[in-house]
């Protein structure tokens, strides 16, 4: 009786809350409201989908550039609608036993973590000036107290529902959030794969542009990004594992390309080091975790020994090739790789004689071929095209061998593909790279005769093996081509040493901002961390900042300017979304005021968060000596915005900043006019505080984050909580690893996952990204509960030391 009071008031108060939040939504009251009460429906039916549906769409869903919500988000709305419709079904569910165990040390860490996280809330309070909600504040204001502490209420909200979840049969429920997960990965990579087609080149690794997918949360830096690939990666590794049909393989392996890509492109050193730690790991957890009904005994033949000399093999090969031949030359190289893979089964048996043979006639019908390609525009890259097409569709053709003659035309087939990728390269970058691709090449026949020859089988001529050994070496030529080709990524690595020392002096000044015995046991509260900053650090490094102000003509923007010099990258500034439509010519007017002399920049720009593409700008310069309020109309002079391509369209924003150093502003009734002199703002006039609009620095980061997890915790939560977040990680972890639960499918996957995330965490603060923190908890209290989800899919074999 007691558990269904408690289940009615759970349901209740999660319903109450999400309406509320659905009717002040900024985008649409009764859209919200209906996808609410939908999702809650949803939840009522079929609660185990969410499982799905929530780490899937978590990086997606996050619109606080269009709404200008910060405090509350859209994951918040989901996860009250799972909570409220979750609850109410388990209200009038009848004869379902719900599991009697209980986890006594999930419940003692989260119920000391939640009295922890209310102490420093309320500190938070206290040190923002007392309570005061409001629906669009900053993080100088103490609602940033609720947005930091929610997360961790909303995870603890979901737990009992995941304990009933335990119900699914074998392990559903594991899977289901398995695969969420998985796509929540795929979501985010291709989100910041649209991000790189829109606003650089897709092969463009030398300019300074690092993805942020759409993490809104990245507006100030930080590493939202980073972390959820972390979180999710060794997810998608399991659903690579786990394929049940070719068309699953295929969708995982193009999953982990895309993915890696994501990876690649954050340019971060943070997620390198986390991947080269997390995944091998993962690799030698789950060495003995491989089912024979999903994975078939000859794929299991390479340990971690011949991948990583694979690998490496393949990393130099890309090395002779990347430098001359560019990635003309890497696809050349790829597809010789993909031939020579097949190459085995069909030659399993040829004779020297046959093998002879072949390589002459492959030898002088490969020479005639590239000569009469040279006459032909664009012949070297025809040719190599149609060889390669041609053998690969042989290969598979015949996959049961080739007889006679067929496998001497197998041979000269081959030695003509490799002519033609060497011709690919002297077309496009001379003798240079010829020598490159020769030595690359001859790697590659060499090992296609190894495997030819051999008396046993060198590697699985499964194609689905095939198929992850091309992936992986896309990715290695992938990591050449930012290393050797993007002159950023170099440059990064080689400023590391500078840049930790950097984090140190970071890491040092956020601890001394705890000044009181009370500050050290208990933090400043959650959130202050960047008000508290710009009291702490030099005049000199302000970032700048906003503020909705009143007077008796109604609300304005204050806005201030960073105190160093600005530059273009550096201005601290307010911004709307405009529609995807409008490509001016622009015209804005504006009200504004100033005690000094100072000038106002206003943009309209082809950027999605921190980086533009083109822009119309505009300045309006505010004089001394005139009171009150001053008007000015000012022509947007820039190139027309066409939006970039139909599959990679680019997001119009206008930005307001203050153009002079130390310079303030205030700033009223900003309108925006297109060439049909129609209005393209919404609350121009401020009346509705921050609605639609949402603030940006672009290049000064580090006063918005302590830019270290544990360093976060102690600054929000002092010793007692960061004490307490220690020993709920720790123990969630020796639970995954040195428990019996270590002999279960999914537990090498949660701990590579929160391994991996707490290794970004040594660089970044990460959990002050309320999605983010979300995610994190919900695995870290999974890994408590009994017979979670990472206690199902049934024992595999114990591990070996």
């Amino acid at each position: 009786m007691l558990r269904r009071a408690g289940d009615l008031l759970t349901a209740l108060l999660a319903f109450s809350l999400g309406s509320v939040l659905a009717w002040h939504y900024p985008l649409g009251q009764v859209a919200a409201l209906a996808l609410f009460l939908g999702a809650s429906i949803l939840a009522f039916y079929r609660l185990s989908w969410f499982l799905v549906i929530l780490p899937a769409l978590l990086p997606v869903i996050g619109l606080a550039p269009w709404t200008g919500w910060i405090t509350f988000e859209e994951v918040d709305l989901l996860v009250l609608a799972m909570a409220s419709g979750g609850y109410a079904r388990a209200l009038i569910a009848e004869g379902q036993a719900v599991s009697r165990r209980r986890s006594w040390l999930l419940a003692g860490f989260s119920f000391l973590m939640a009295v922890s996280i209310l102490i420093s809330m309320a500190r938070g309070f206290s040190d923002a000036g007392g309570f005061d909600f409001g629906w669009f504040q900053g993080y100088d204001g103490p609602m940033n107290s609720i947005r930091i502490g929610k997360s961790f209420f909303l995870a603890l909200l979901l737990v009992p529902l995941l304990r009933r979840l335990q119900r699914d049969t074998a392990q559903e429920a594991g899977r289901k959030l398995a695969w969420g997960m998985a796509l929540g990965l795929g979501s985010a990579s291709l989100a910041a794969l649209w991000e790189r087609l829109a606003f650089t080149d897709l092969l463009n690794f030398s300019s300074d542009y690092r993805s942020t997918a759409l993490f809104w949360e990245m507006h100030v830096g930080g590493a939202a990004l980073d972390g959820w690939l972390l979180l999710t990666v060794p997810f998608a590794i399991w659903g690579l594992r786990n394929a049940r049909s070719a068309l699953q393989h295929a969708l995982a392996i193009l999953l982990i390309v895309v993915a890696a890509y994501a990876a690649l492109t954050t340019f971060s050193r943070g997620v390198y080091l986390a991947l080269i730690v997390a995944l091998p790991l993962l690799a030698w957890q789950t060495r003995r975790h491989a089912s024979a009904a999903v994975v078939q005994p000859e794929q299991l033949a390479w340990g971690p020994l011949r991948w990583s000399i694979a690998l490496l093999a393949l990393g130099a090969m890309a090395f002779l090739v990347f430098p001359g031949g560019g990635y003309r030359g890497l696809m050349a190289l790829l597809g010789c790789i993909a031939v020579a893979l097949s190459m085995p089964m069909a030659l399993r048996h040829i004779t020297i004689a046959q093998l002879v043979a072949g390589t002459l006639v492959g030898v002088m019908l490969g020479a005639l071929l590239v000569l009469m390609a040279g006459f032909i525009p664009k012949g070297a890259y025809l040719l190599y095209a149609l060889i390669c097409l041609s053998m690969l569709a042989v290969l598979h053709g015949f996959r049961a061998g080739l007889q006679g003659n067929q496998r001497i035309y197998c041979t000269a087939g081959f030695i003509a593909l490799m002519l033609a990728a060497a011709n690919v390269a002297d077309h496009w970058g001379g003798s240079e790279a010829l020598w490159g691709m020769i030595a690359a090449l001859s790697v590659v026949v060499a090992v296609a005769a190894r495997g030819i020859f051999a008396t046993r089988p060198v590697w699985s001529g499964d194609l689905r093996w095939q198929a992850t050994f091309m992936s992986s070496a896309l990715a290695v030529c992938a990591v050449v081509a930012v290393f050797v080709g993007g002159g950023y990524m170099s440059e990064r690595f080689s400023t590391s040493e500078q840049d930790l020392d950097g984090r140190f002096d970071h890491w040092t000044l956020s601890t001394s901002m705890l000044q009181t015995p009370l500050d050290v046991a208990f933090g400043k509260g959650l959130g202050r961390y960047p008000a508290n900053y710009f009291f702490a650090i030099p005049d000199n490094k302000f970032p700048g900042t906003y503020q909705i102000s009143r007077d008796e003509e109604g609300a304005f923007l204050s806005l201030v300017a960073p105190r160093h010099p600005i530059s273009f990258g550096d201005a601290f500034r307010v911004s709307q979304r405009l529609a995807f439509n409008a490509q001016g010519p622009f015209e804005a007017s504006v009200r504004l005021r100033a005690q000094a002399e100072t000038s106002l920049q206003i943009e309209v720009c082809e950027k999605h968060l921190l980086y533009v593409a083109a822009c119309a700008i505009g300045r309006a310069n505010i004089k001394v000596g005139e009171e009150g309020w001053q008007s000015a109309r000012i022509p947007l002079k820039g190139p027309l915005l066409n939006g970039g391509t139909w599959y990679a369209p680019r997001i119009k924003m206008f930005s307001l900043s203050v153009a002079k150093q130390s310079g303030a502003a205030n700033i009223d009734e900003v309108i925006l006019t297109g060439p049909d002199g129609e209005s393209l703002l919404e609350n121009g006039d401020f009346t509705n505080g921050m609605k639609r609009w949402f603030f940006s620095s672009d290049r000064d980061h580090m006063p918005w984050h302590a830019k270290n997890i544990l360093v976060n915790v102690l600054f929000d939560q002092g010793c007692f909580g960061l004490s307490l977040f220690l020993m709920l990680t720790a123990g969630a972890l020796w639970r995954l690893n040195m428990s019996e639960v270590r002999q279960y499918e999914f537990a090498p996957y949660f701990s590579a996952s929160l391994i991996g995330f707490l290794i970004v965490g040594m660089f970044d603060s990460l959990i002050d990204a309320p999605r983010l923190a979300l995610m994190f908890y919900i695995l870290v209290f999974a890994a408590f509960m009994p017979n979670a989800f990472c206690c199902q899919g049934g024992k595999r074999p114990p591990l070996t030391q």
